[in-house]
């Protein structure tokens, strides 16, 4: 992937999509918007983990839901 400042290098990822065709990524520190025309953008940081975030998107795109492996949920607003 190209990001806004360079390729970026993921690592174990997950991905959810929403409405519009868009893609949610999220990293072992971040939360990305990939767009459907492939525009790539950090929505949200997110502490550090030895181990990567699952994600989920709102049905109606308005938030993106974040669970690490310590049972906490993150709602990040991307709309």
């Amino acid at each position: 992937l190209e990001g806004e400042d360079g390729p970026l290098s993921l690592g174990p990822v997950c991905v959810a999509s929403d409405h519009a065709g868009a893609w949610y990524v999220s990293t072992k520190d971040s939360l990305l918007h990939v767009s459907a025309a492939g525009r790539v953008r950090r929505v949200a940081a997110l502490p550090a983990s030895g181990s990567y975030y699952t994600v989920a998107a709102s049905p109606d795109g308005s938030a993106v839901f974040v669970a690490d492996y310590s049972n906490k949920i993150r709602r990040v607003e991307v709309a």
